[in-house]
């Protein structure tokens, strides 16, 4: 990887501001199969998406977007459009919505079918269009050489070298441009099962959000550091911090993820809406479905994500005590 001297800005997000008359953060769990009818009440729940949005008049929605199988394996476009209509009776003049990392111009998204969003891709790889971001407690990127001296070089380690990759030094993460610069994000994952952060959900929403060399180290690191996989996990999601998540839970992909196999298995009649500012917590109540769902989700694999929890826990991103919250729970 090549260097070079950049300015980095601060991160962008603040804190959780969704919180009830009591000033406890607010956790609102929707039971029910419309989804329309969901989010109509789980953002009624939090006193509308107005308090949200505020006076801004831009507000990006990202989805889970990594392979081309159906919901539960990416975000359902009803979701989108339930989530869009509230951000247009919010006050909302432009939607964007985000898909992850590409390298080929390749929408999931039919634009005539997602009426008032424009949906952006972010396939480019090159550092240009990824926004440099400091933040002091993040850990910074492994140096490769270093790490896997005398080592068979694991397979992403080749894009890592590849011509025009940029090293980041210090504590410090490219995030996608759209993404460091919305003034309101929204947060729209699924829940299904991932071979490396165990579950994809509201955190590991945000791996895609980052520059390709900051994930090639990460997935590089699984054999050697399953930490540093776990923190990087986390700190992508710090530096995106959306200011709302919406979990669609109505079905999960469960066993083995995050693309299909022979082995996946779908969930469906779950029939769960998260609607929290607080990833951590969002993911708490994901993973307590996965288990009650998926009987190949087993202890060593909570363990794994609760060390993510307190990671996320260190950065700010929320809580796992779910007791300090002002839990909603709605059926429609």
């Amino acid at each position: 990887m090549t260097t070079t001297i950049e300015t980095a800005l601060a991160r962008r997000g603040g804190e959780n501001r969704v919180l009830g008359s009591g000033g406890k953060p607010l956790l609102v769990i929707v039971e029910g199969k419309d989804i329309d009818a969901m989010i109509d009440a789980g953002l009624e729940a939090i006193g509308g998406l107005g308090r949200v949005i505020g006076d801004n008049r831009e507000v990006l929605l990202k989805p889970n977007t990594n392979q081309r199988d159906p919901f539960p394996s990416i975000t359902h476009p009803d979701t989108l459009r339930a989530v869009a209509r509230h951000c247009l009776a919010a006050g909302a003049e432009h939607i964007l919505v985000h898909e992850d990392h590409k390298y080929e111009a390749d929408l999931y998204y039919d634009p005539s079918e997602m009426p008032g969003m424009k949906l952006q891709l972010s396939q480019a790889q090159q550092s240009e269009d990824y926004i440099l971001v400091e933040y002091s407690g993040w850990h910074g990127d492994m140096d490769p050489e270093e790490e896997f001296k005398g080592m068979a070089r694991p397979r992403h380690l080749d894009r890592v070298a590849a011509p025009g990759i940029i090293a980041t030094q210090g504590p410090r993460i490219r995030i996608a441009r759209e993404l460091q610069e919305a003034p309101v994000i929204i947060n729209l994952p699924v829940l299904k099962r991932h071979f490396a952060g165990q579950i994809t959900s509201a955190l590991k929403n945000h791996f895609g959000s980052v520059y390709g060399a900051h994930r090639w180290l990460a997935h590089a690191s699984l054999d050697k550091n399953r930490d540093y996989f776990d923190r990087k996990l986390v700190e992508f999601a710090s530096a995106v911090r959306p200011e709302l998540t919406i979990t669609d839970v109505r079905s999960i992909q469960a066993v083995t993820g995050p693309s299909r196999d022979e082995k996946t298995r779908i969930i469906d009649g779950v029939d769960r809406l998260i609607v929290t500012g607080d990833m951590v917590a969002a993911d708490v109540v994901a993973m307590d479905l996965m288990k009650k769902h998926d009987v190949t989700f087993t202890s060593a694999n909570e363990a794994i994500v609760n060390r993510q929890h307190q990671h996320a826990e260190e950065l700010g991103l929320g809580t796992s005590d779910l007791s300090k919250f002002e839990i909603i729970e709605l059926k429609v």
